[in-house]
């Protein structure tokens, strides 16, 4: 049997070792809000070249706040989608409890959605076969009637800053 090799490690225990634990963060910029609700907080930081939003619970130890599992990273991309889709969220929150208001937020998105891939589609294929496919789609929703709930007057918005 041949005799064990030993090596020495590079960086001591506890230091970057790239597990999550440790420095990792020290040396990258970040910024962290409270969020005022069970150790909940935001991080905005730079993690290889990426700029990431860590939505994330944290724990206590040793004096030292740790962030938990439980939570999200969003790119920039993922973060500018959810910020442009805040006023349909804020909108659904306060109307879940409502059935009625809640199925006609329901269709109106539905054909919002149904708008922009038809945009899509035109932008990717051209306007001749674009066109055919939205004189289709429109057979297809001539019979229904839709409202639409992003101008209704007793809507609440959230201010987002």
């Amino acid at each position: 049997m041949p005799p064990k090799r030993f090596f020495k490690r590079k960086t001591p225990y506890g230091a970057d070792s790239g597990s999550g634990t440790g420095n990792a963060g020290a040396d990258s910029p970040q910024i962290q809000f409270d969020l005022g609700v069970e150790k909940k907080k935001v991080t905005v930081r730079k993690f290889k070249n990426m700029k990431l939003i860590d939505i994330r619970e944290y724990y206590q130890k040793e004096g030292l706040w740790m962030p938990g599992s439980k939570g999200i990273s969003l790119t920039e991309e993922q973060w500018n989608a959810l910020v442009n889709r805040m006023v349909d969220i804020s909108e659904a929150l306060h109307k879940i409890d409502d059935k009625e208001q809640l199925d006609v937020m329901k269709v109106a998105l539905e054909t919002r959605n149904i708008a922009m891939k038809e945009q899509t589609r035109e932008q990717s294929a051209g306007a001749g076969a674009g066109a055919a496919a939205e004189e289709e789609e429109d057979e297809d929703v001539d019979d229904v009637e839709f409202e639409d709930v992003s101008e209704a007057p007793d809507a609440k918005r959230v201010k987002t800053e």
